[in-house]
């Protein structure tokens, strides 16, 4: 990844003291005051000032919330705003809060509280969902410093691209120990998208233990082992070769 797009993708600051504006409560209220826009104009559908009354308790909602450091305001501010704005107004956490007290007005301070832990499960979606679409420009060593940046496990960043990417089976290859290794045939291998390299475990496999060839991407296992053979030399009987349930990581 270039500089440009490592900075895209880079870590943003912890939050010791909320901000003077809080780019949360500001999406809620500006989407409240869209909603009584639209009321305006169909004064006859009591949905969107329904709507608006309640984004507009949810923001404030959010305000006392983060000035008390409730976890899921310091989880939506630490990892889901983007240049001083929330970042998924476009995608399920947006359409979901356009959508918050429509078709039944909101009563309880427990349904308040309620969908700002939902916000931030779809917050994590959109991240996700973010990754994917933008894959192209994601080098896949970068995978810990997103999760760091989204809030979301490592593991998803890699199912993310992986999706992206069309890679649905990954499996494990292992090269025989008596089968000497060239450095160029290594870093062939190392240089499939998200392959690690690395000695087998001895208290699994004895003193004789293979090379793992882990994450080989392919549509089935005779496919992976010719994928490897090809690449070091050996026949695809000659290597061992297991399905991996999920990536290693």
């Amino acid at each position: 990844m270039d500089r440009a797009r490592r900075e895209r993708f880079a870590t943003p600051p912890r939050y010791a003291i909320i901000p003077a504006v809080n780019a949360i409560s500001e999406y809620l209220r500006e989407q409240a005051a869209a909603h009584r826009a639209i009321a305006a104009e169909n004064p006859d559908d009591p949905r969107y000032p329904q709507s608006a009354e309640a984004l507009e308790a949810l923001a404030a909602y959010a305000d006392a919330a983060a000035e008390q450091d409730a976890f899921q305001m310091r989880y939506l501010l630490e990892h889901h705003v983007t240049d001083g704005r929330f970042a998924w107004s476009g995608g399920q956490s947006g359409r979901s809060i356009m959508h918050f007290g429509f078709d039944a007005p909101v009563r309880s301070e427990f349904e308040l509280e309620q969908f700002l832990m939902d916000l931030c499960d779809l917050a994590k979606s959109d991240a996700a969902r973010h990754i994917g679409a933008h894959e192209s420009e994601i080098d896949r060593a970068d995978a810990a410093a997103l999760a760091e940046r989204y809030g979301i496990g490592v593991d998803r960043v890699h199912g993310a691209l992986d999706a992206a990417r069309g890679i649905r089976h990954v499996f494990s290859i292992g090269i025989p120990s008596w089968h000497e290794l060239g450095a160029e045939a290594r870093a062939e291998l190392e240089a499939i998208d998200g392959v690690i390299v690395e000695p087998g475990n001895e208290a699994v496999y004895g003193k004789d233990a293979p090379l793992i060839v882990k994450n080989v991407p392919a549509p089935d296992e005779r496919q992976a082992r010719a994928r490897i053979g090809e690449i070091v030399g050996l026949e695809a009987d000659a290597l061992g070769a297991s399905p991996s349930q999920q990536r290693v990581i």
